[in-house]
């Protein structure tokens, strides 16, 4: 008597998808993070409609070379990385704001966008710690660049240094 033979798949495994990182899940903890989080700051900044041109048109920014340098200065500020080669901030952007001056709302924008990427894919220290340094620099770029207009963010003065 003649069975038929059976045939027994196992099934395939379903790939565990990566998960997307969400303001619940990474904190700005290491360079790979800090990459991402410039990387989609600038993203998205080329194609905002107040600060496009002033970083292509008129600051001429050779962002192949700017992302690095970039990436290492939050490195920096974040991580204690001694890697950042770059000057002084004040300086760098004085020479953009004798081109076009730079005015209260391109401050404004800058960090609105900053915070929103930031809060956007992380949460935890490194992530405040980034948030409240840009406050500062958007603070201190707009008192020593712009005097006459007034601080686009009040909150800096007041705002304690996160540890």
């Amino acid at each position: 008597m003649a069975t038929d033979a059976v045939t027994v798949r196992t099934p395939t495994p379903t790939p565990t998808p990566t998960p997307t990182p969400t303001a619940t899940g990474l904190d700005l903890d290491s360079r790979t993070h800090v990459h991402d989080l410039v990387v989609g700051f600038y993203r998205e900044l080329v194609m905002d409609d107040l600060l496009a041109p002033v970083f292509e048109e008129v600051a001429e920014v050779d962002w192949a070379e700017h992302i690095p340098r970039l990436v290492d200065y939050w490195c920096r500020v974040l991580l204690g990385d001694p890697s950042y080669q770059g000057g002084s901030l004040v300086a760098t952007h004085r020479h953009v704001h004798q081109l076009q001056a730079l005015r209260a709302e391109h401050f404004e924008r800058w960090l609105a966008l900053f915070s929103a990427q930031v809060d956007r894919r992380w949460a935890g220290p490194g992530a405040e710690r980034a948030k409240a340094h840009a406050l500062r620099i958007g603070a201190s770029l707009a008192r020593q660049l712009a005097p006459a207009h007034s601080d686009p963010c009040p909150s800096a003065a007041t705002s304690p240094r996160p540890r």
